[in-house]
């Protein structure tokens, strides 16, 4: 059972990569058709926020503008925060929220990545940690951001590490909790603050107008299969009842003898009212009592039977005489049989109209 579950695990996440996959790719060229000016505005608003000696100080940045509040620190908190987001006409979740750490609570590394590597770089910053660094995953928070000096053919990189014992008690002091913030926010090199580590991935990688463009592609997706599968449903539909249509046009004009149907209508009328339970019944009705059959073939409107008989001579004449039988001659020659003292014979016929054939009945009484 075990052995199942993982190959189960596996395919889900093969299938979960490669829609990933595709889905930047996707998004990627639509960055490259879409003019730059119809997403641009549409990143989420972003809020600073850091201590200033006794005030916890935020400042929301946005594309409608900027605004910032001071509130004492002993008032400040989650409830707090939610309600100057209210009066800025903003919810909790509209909004993107990282306090500001002081840069000396990091470690901060220089890499170089090959440029060919930047989409295995999650895997190459957490060998770096277990093998460059006295820190264990599970530990740390940590990220690396482009920084100036990138070469051709490879991308200088800074790796920022922050314990997480030292980030939450960096929030506590702002009365933030680790669940309730976005990013972690430092100085650079030049003094001014940027997000380093984001906490979750949807903070910086899909901003709201990738979500709903990924979603409408996987929505008008699901919808071209559904219609396709309605479009080949409807036809299939059309199809039967075309044929439908046909085969009760065909046996009316066969049962009123409607002098409109073309030949093929006719040959089809004819097929379909005789079966071979009728051909085989008349044959029964026909043929004398000695006589038995050792072969039979039915093929559309033709028949071919072997046999014995004891006068295999007449059976030409009793079958043509039949309302249901027509064209009967014998395959081959007459030849006496010594084990069975009858005549072996061999002979074929047509089967008539099946109008012909019942209103040819009615009149004819039974031949033995």
């Amino acid at each position: 059972m075990a052995d199942v579950s993982a190959t189960r695990s596996d395919g889900f996440r093969v299938l979960a990569t490669r829609w990933r996959d595709f889905s930047r790719w996707w998004l990627s060229e639509l960055r490259t058709a879409i003019p730059s000016g119809w997403i641009d505005g549409e990143a989420p608003p972003r809020l600073l926020i850091w201590r200033d000696r006794d005030l916890a100080i935020c400042r929301l940045t946005s594309a409608a503008g900027s605004a910032e509040t001071r509130l004492p620190l002993h008032r400040f908190g989650a409830a707090a925060l939610d309600a100057w987001l209210a009066e800025c006409g903003l919810r909790r979740d509209q909004v993107i929220v990282g306090p500001v750490v002081g840069r000396d609570l990091f470690l901060q590394r220089d890499l170089s990545v090959p440029k060919a590597a930047l989409g295995a770089l999650p895997k190459i910053l957490e060998q770096e940690v277990l093998r460059r660094t006295p820190f264990q995953l599970s530990d740390i928070w940590h990220a690396a951001l482009p920084s100036a000096g990138a070469g051709r053919d490879a991308q200088a990189m800074c790796h920022w590490i922050i314990r997480k014992d030292r980030a939450k008690a960096a929030l506590a002091e702002l009365g933030l909790d680790a669940d309730e913030i976005d990013f972690l926010a430092a100085s650079d090199a030049n003094g001014a603050v940027v997000p380093v580590i984001f906490l979750r991935a949807v903070g910086n990688e899909d901003p709201p107008w990738a979500r709903r463009a990924v979603n409408m592609l996987a929505v008008t997706g699901l919808c071209a299969v559904m219609l396709g599968l309605v479009a080949f449903e409807w036809c299939q539909a059309s199809v039967a009842t075309g044929i439908e249509a046909s085969l009760l046009e065909a046996r009316e004009g066969a049962q009123g003898g409607q002098g409109g149907l073309n030949e093929a209508t006719r040959l089809f009328a004819m097929k379909a009212d005789v079966s071979i339970l009728e051909i085989w019944d008349e044959l029964s009705r026909v043929l004398p009592d000695d006589t038995f059959l050792s072969e039979t073939r039915i093929a559309e409107d033709k028949v071919m039977m072997a046999g014995f008989s004891s006068d295999a001579a007449r059976l030409v004449g009793i079958i043509d005489r039949s309302p249901l039988f027509s064209g009967a001659s014998l395959i081959s020659a007459i030849t006496p049989d010594a084990t069975e003292q009858k005549d072996r014979f061999s002979i074929s016929f047509k089967v008539r109209d099946g109008r012909t054939a019942r209103s040819s009945g009615s009149t004819r009484s039974p031949t033995s």
